[in-house]
């Protein structure tokens, strides 16, 4: 496992880091105990980042919306706190249907309930939740108010870093240039679909930001197993991937361990999240890394795929 510094910060992390999204049953249903082993299996593996968010579950869940950060919490806290980097976020509250709240008070309510869920004093790095959703309804809130509740959280010792997650790239263009962040989180943009990201990368990169890229499976997108029920996306975007299943059945390649040697072959790329709930999942994961990089099957995998390239799947495009 290599580790990389985040920006201009002191922070350094695994080049994989572990997303837990996946923990708090956003794509399929969770075992608890082979999720706490999963989370133990990573940081024996090497994998020092962990990632979460209050919004990571399901209200039919057991835990409710912050079903990901109660088992993380519970599974961090046999390791020493210092070995490892934690980043967690504020502003949505729930993920299906989404909602969201980047007022100063609700930011801090936020934060002291992720602090005690992950029983821990303070976390590593902390960002403002899929700012653009709703299409852009709560951009400014988030960005005075939010911002301004992180800033004085940073101060306070409860966070190390201040940060943004955003998929839109018209928000990113934006923001990136003309606000002052420790961080930025960016998911589905450096995928075997998307590389938008490499765009971005100088901008962030000027601004001496720490980037996290998250999501190389396409959030579920570039699996055999599909995406989950809330993706959007279509019939004629599914013939593609089929397509493209197809001819990784062929050759006997499984599709996963394509989009994650491409999603960690940029070494600009400080760290990467992925997901997973179980121990032989995650392993396969990290053997997969350690292994050399398919480059001519990876270029053939993209000619199929290049009907949906960059294309804009829109995960916000709620309205509440």
């Amino acid at each position: 496992m290599k580790y990389n510094t985040l920006g201009d910060t002191n922070i350094k992390l695994s080049e994989l880091g572990f997303g837990a999204s996946a923990i708090g049953g956003m794509f399929n249903g969770v075992e608890k105990n082979e999720a706490i082993k999963t989370v133990h299996a990573a940081f024996d593996r090497g994998i020092n980042y962990f990632d979460t968010s209050p919004a990571y579950g399901r209200n039919t869940s057991t835990y409710g919306p912050v079903t990901s950060e109660t088992i993380l919490g519970q599974a961090l806290k046999d390791i020493k706190r210092s070995e490892i980097i934690l980043s967690s976020k504020a502003g949505k509250i729930s993920s299906l249907p989404p909602e969201l709240n980047f007022s100063y008070q609700a930011i801090l309510k936020s934060v002291e309930g992720s602090l005690n869920r992950l029983q821990t004093d303070y976390i590593d790095l902390l960002f403002l939740h899929d700012i653009e959703y709703n299409k852009g309804r709560h951009l400014e809130t988030a960005l005075d108010e939010g911002l301004s509740a992180l800033r004085d959280l940073k101060k306070a010792g409860k966070i190390r870093a201040v940060g943004i997650s955003c998929y839109s790239m018209d928000v990113l263009n934006k923001v990136i240039p003309n606000v002052d962040l420790d961080t930025v989180l960016v998911h589905n943009h450096y995928t075997l679909i998307n590389d938008e990201l490499l765009g971005l990368m100088p901008k962030i990169k000027a601004k001496g930001m720490g980037l996290v890229s998250a999501s190389p499976f396409a959030s579920g997108l570039l699996t055999h197993q599909g995406p989950p029920d809330w993706y959007p996306v279509d019939k004629k975007d599914l013939c593609v991937i089929n397509k493209t299943l197809n001819f990784c059945l062929e050759n006997n390649i499984p599709i996963e361990k394509l989009a994650l040697q491409y999603a960690l072959s940029n070494p600009e790329i400080p760290t990467t999240l992925f997901s997973c709930t179980e121990r032989s999942i995650l392993n396969k994961n990290i053997d997969w890394i350690e292994e050399p990089v398919a480059q001519d099957i990876i270029e053939d995998i993209r000619k199929y795929l290049e009907p949906i390239r960059n294309k804009d799947f829109d995960f916000g495009a709620y309205n509440d």
